[in-house]
């Protein structure tokens, strides 16, 4: 079957670049259905119905399918079916090099195929005809015409990078619209055509060291590409932007000096508001890390104090504290590799002093120095200065808690452990472990039972208890909890000793959600929660038993049914 005809043509490309990477794992393939898992960013699980070889439903647990879109998971999963239908992955109609040439290519031996086949027909044509066909191309196609007329010329101009810049904005408001809006089914079409001129026209730029000619246009992607409205939930737009700083990165390995000082001079104009602010961090690291040579140094320095400056001026607490901290530590760093003293590197600490990031770099000098005592007192007055903010506090009380160990001053290290567990870090196992270590076993069953007592509410005692090894009391909170997220959690654990009673929760969990039900994907995951019950003794006989009432109780509702009868 045709089955590509299903998806978009971007989202036929992205699931072919997930199969091409070996994302599909786990195929399994029954006469109705076909079922993988794909990884990416996170693992995915698909799902696809079968009748006769012809597809009736596709499911998978990705955002982009929430819908019932057809997803490149999907996408995926259909071309590694369709490789190991037949033995080369070819589809099964593909006979010899005519068929290369216009087949629809599922592999990469496929695509290979068919690059030959095309460059065989050409070299057989005429020069004329070939000639003739490329100027009709051409004048259909202007974004075709200006990468040829660059190749042709040779030598790019001035007025060659507007052309470029030209065929960026026509892509742009084609793909806009009247309402100037990208939407979310198109934001990848329109990502991969700016990603088509990157890899084509910047690369070309680069390879015939046209260096500066490069560097703009894609800067000029750079900067529209986050100004665009669009919904690009996908991540397509990191995306393109991490592939820039590689550009950036690799180019700067590249140039000479006074092209590099010209790079230079547009990453420290262009943190003025040009750049959307979560593109700027690209720009903000590119000057931070890169442009470590000597002469950059007093420029660097001169930059950062400017921005600690203007950071310094913000409405937003958060903002003004964010980015001082962040120019604050790259100022410091560029102190020490420049090897300024230390009398000049703690009194620009004192000038920042109300910013955590600075202290924290101070608290760690201090550590580095063994000037525990300095440390401390810097601890203690970063506890009350950063009282409102509980990470922070929770993370300079585990400093406390290294340095006391560090001077062998045992009370307080304990002191600080019991602080830690009932407080700043309620509950967590490993500061658990570290205070049990503190006590012999006698000593431990008493303190333990302390430490559960003074827990606040919120504190995940439940891990304590695993800890432990007391099952009782960790079914007791997997009983009492909403949901089934507890239960999963500690089914493992739980299963082989306690069947009966997590059947019997999951069992009325799965009665509530039912109750609530009102679509096919809310059927999909109940469907999906009875599978789970299998793995516990006796839950096969209980799903089974439970689907048998679904059937009766909702017998008006049949995609619920249809789902059930795949159980």
């Amino acid at each position: 079957m045709n089955w590509e005809k299903l998806f978009a043509p971007h989202i036929l490309d992205r699931g072919y670049a997930y199969y091409c990477e070996d994302a599909v794992e786990n195929l399994e393939i029954s006469s109705d259905m076909i079922r993988a898992d794909v990884t990416g960013t996170q693992e995915y699980e698909v799902e696809i119905s079968l009748d006769h070889g012809e597809i009736t439903d596709m499911y998978c647990t990705c955002p982009y399918a929430e819908d019932g879109s057809h997803c490149k998971h999907m996408a995926a999963v259909l071309y590694e079916w369709s490789a190991q239908k037949t033995s080369d992955g070819r589809p099964e109609n593909d006979y010899g090099a005519e068929q290369d040439l216009f087949a629809t290519a599922y592999t990469v031996e496929a695509y290979r195929k068919k690059a030959a086949a095309i460059q065989k027909l050409v070299e057989s044509a005429d020069v004329s005809v070939v000639q003739k066909y490329l100027a009709s191309i051409l004048e259909e196609d202007e974004k075709l015409l200006v990468r040829f007329h660059s190749m042709v010329k040779g030598r790019l101009e001035k007025e060659d990078i507007g052309r470029y810049t030209r065929q960026v904005d026509a892509i742009t408001d084609r793909y806009l619209g009247r309402n100037r809006f990208i939407s979310y089914y198109e934001a990848g079409s329109f990502l991969s055509e700016l990603e088509d001129i990157l890899y084509t026209d910047v690369q070309r730029m680069i390879d015939d060291g046209e260096y500066l000619s490069a560097f703009e246009l894609m800067n000029y992607i750079f900067a529209l590409v986050g100004n665009v409205d669009m919904d690009d939930s996908d991540g397509g737009t990191g995306m393109l932007a991490d592939q820039i700083y590689q550009y950036w990165t690799d180019l700067l390995t590249e140039v000479d000096a006074d092209e590099k000082q010209e790079m230079f001079h547009w990453f420290t104009t262009h943190l003025d508001g040009s750049i959307i602010d979560y593109l700027e961090e690209y720009i903000e690291r590119i000057i931070i890390e890169e442009f470590t040579e000597e002469e950059y140094r007093q420029q660097k320095i001169k930059f950062m104090q400017e921005m600690i400056g203007q950071s310094e001026q913000k409405d937003s607490e958060w903002s003004r504290s964010y980015y001082v901290g962040k120019w604050a530590l790259a100022y410091l760093d560029l102190l020490e590799m420049q090897k300024s003293s230390k009398q000049e590197i703690e009194d620009f600490c004192r000038r920042h002093w109300d910013n955590s990031s600075v202290r924290g770099y101070y608290i760690d000098q201090c550590m580095q120095e063994r000037e525990y005592d300095r440390a401390l007192k810097t601890l203690d007055e970063s506890i009350v200065l950063d009282k409102e903010r509980s990470g922070l506090v929770a993370d300079y009380s585990e400093k406390k808690k290294e340095i006391y160990l560090l001077q062998g001053n045992k009370e307080a290290y304990i002191r600080q452990l019991w602080e830690l567990i009932l407080d700043h870090k309620a509950g967590n196992v490993e500061i658990y472990r570290e205070l049990r270590e503190q006590y012999s076993e006698e000593e431990w069953r008493e303190r333990r039972e302390e430490v559960y007592k003074k827990l606040p509410s919120y504190a995940p005692v439940a891990e304590l208890y695993k800890e432990e090894k007391l099952y009782d009391r960790l079914l007791g909170c997997v009983l009492q909890s909403t949901g089934l997220g507890t239960l999963h959690q500690y089914l493992d654990v739980l299963k082989e000793i306690y069947p009966e009673q997590l059947l019997q929760k999951y069992r009325a969990e799965v009665n509530e959600l039912a109750s609530w039900a009102k679509d096919r994907r809310k059927y999909q995951e109940l469907v999906s929660l009875l599978r789970g019950m299998r793995t516990i003794q006796g839950g096969a006989e209980a799903a089974e038993a439970i689907a048998a009432e679904w059937k009766v109780q909702y017998r008006n509702r049949p995609a619920f049914l249809d789902e059930l009868r795949k159980l």
